[in-house]
């Protein structure tokens, strides 16, 4: 992974608030396409914090996108960090599919890619 390092402050608070636009135009073209958001892409849906910031370089960490469910779909913000908490607690309140939704969700996805070269999904 290449390393992207801005020594010009505003140059990185610029930088930073064009990403945390990109994140919030994305969330409203999925929600303008029918999926669910469970909560803002400015903070974290499991420890309410807001986005991370990379120590070295100054940059925003944006968060991921985890399905709650696939059917129909519902996303919630997350850092990469909680992902992995939800992931590794049996039960957890933001997992509310069933056992193989994510492979037919994913399945279906490669699908419609193959048809539609440009979705809302990249």
């Amino acid at each position: 992974m290449s390393l992207l390092i801005i020594k010009n402050q505003q140059l990185l608070e610029l930088f930073n608030q064009v990403t945390a636009d990109a994140a919030k135009e994305k969330q409203n073209r999925l929600s303008d396409n029918g999926i669910v958001i469970h909560n803002s892409c400015d903070q974290c849906a499991v420890c309410l914090e807001g986005p991370s910031i990379d120590n070295e370089t100054g940059i925003i960490e944006p968060f991921i996108k985890h399905h709650v469910e696939y059917f129909p779909q519902k996303i919630a913000y997350v850092h990469d960090a909680c992902h992995k908490k939800i992931h590794a607690t049996p039960n957890h309140y933001l997992i509310q599919y069933g056992d193989g939704d994510s492979k037919i969700f994913y399945d279906n996805q490669k699908a419609l890619l193959k048809k539609i070269p440009r979705s809302i999904y990249q």
